[in-house]
């Protein structure tokens, strides 16, 4: 698929009573350009009768003769523009959250245009203002940031609630054939005994989980503090690509791991972390929820997954193969997990 990304600017400025009702003063202008390694990101200025705006395309990239990837691609693409329109109502009344608002689709060019939102992303500010040597007066609204992310997930969840019932048995097979990889991979320090210790573990408490926690609701499928765009008290849940349905727990324990995985580095401040995880869940409004056992059944998937990940990544050095301080921090990962695994599955 060609990325042209001026044929998408011609085809909204053909349309423009419709995207721009107080009309354009001149040429929409691509203003900044991001490569990725399967899309084209362009920001565009929109210079209005109301004043600047913009807006961002996104073209996905896929190689030639792939067909099935590209309709993979083309279906997330309207997934991402459909559940943003829809999403709109579910926060229209929710003072200081909001959804990206999507602007277009076009199928035909594999692109979708969202208008921009304030704000960096949350993970940026966590960076910026949680190591430890960072003053302390951007604690409050960090952990304000925090718990309007819980609150933000929660109306999400309700909005997209389903009468189906999540079976957990299916987590088995999905973890398992991540196990069988880290045993398998020689800079993975995982063994045999190590993947029986965590099926067992699964074993007995996969019959355990009561029907109240097999709910299923839209997952955003990467809902991280980097997916939190964030300012003046507000915040705005950004890139619905992966959306689809599933179990409640999903995005609930991706957020709290990925803040937890600040830690990894020990120039973030320790209590800060642990306050936005607290502040998360309280936000989020499920008393006790990290006690319940799809919880932790959840936490331990991304665990598990974000695992095997490092250690099939090869991406940054010579021959493809990591860097020698990547591997070190990796090693330093991995230590961190096996613990964890080590002390919830004994």
């Amino acid at each position: 698929m060609k990325i042209v990304v001026e044929d998408v600017l011609t085809a909204i400025s053909q349309d423009r009573d419709v995207y721009f009702p107080t009309g354009l003063t001149t040429p929409l202008k691509i203003s900044k350009k991001i490569w990725r390694p399967y899309s084209r990101v362009f920001r565009i200025e929109a210079r209005t009768g109301d004043g600047v705006r913009y807006f961002w395309v996104k073209l996905f990239k896929v190689p030639k003769n792939f067909q099935e990837m590209a309709d993979k691609y083309l279906a997330r693409l309207q997934t991402e523009f459909d559940i943003a329109t829809q999403l709109q109502q579910a926060f229209e009344n929710m003072p200081g959250v909001q959804v990206v608002a999507p602007l277009a689709v076009f199928p035909q060019f594999g692109a979708v245009a969202t208008w921009e939102s304030r704000g960096k992303p949350f993970s940026d500010l966590i960076d910026q203002y949680g190591r430890r040597w960072s003053k302390k007066n951007h604690d409050q609204s960090l952990l304000d940031y925090a718990f309007k992310s819980g609150r933000a997930l929660a109306r999400l969840q309700e909005f997209t609630l389903t009468d189906q019932v999540f079976q957990p048995q299916e987590l088995i097979e999905y973890i398992d054939i991540r196990l069988q990889r880290l045993v398998k991979n020689n800079r993975a320090p995982f063994s045999g005994k190590e993947r029986k210790m965590v099926r067992d573990y699964l074993d007995r408490q996969i019959p355990a989980v009561p029907a109240a926690e097999c709910r299923i609701s839209g997952v955003h499928s990467d809902f991280g503090a980097f997916n939190v765009l964030a300012e003046d008290g507000c915040i705005t849940l950004s890139d619905f690509t992966s959306y689809k349905l599933g179990s409640t727990y999903v995005d609930l324990t991706y957020f709290h791991h990925r803040l937890g995985g600040f830690l990894h580095k020990p120039v973030f401040r320790e209590e800060l972390i642990r306050q936005l995880q607290q502040q998360f869940l309280a936000g989020y409004g499920g008393a006790g929820v990290e006690r319940h056992h799809m919880f932790t059944l959840s936490l331990l998937r991304h665990t598990i997954n974000n695992f095997s990940s490092l250690a099939r990544n090869r991406r940054g050095g010579l021959g493809r193969i990591p860097l020698p301080h990547v591997r070190l921090f990796n090693r330093r990962i991995f230590k961190i997990y096996r613990k964890w695994l080590h002390d919830i599955c004994k």
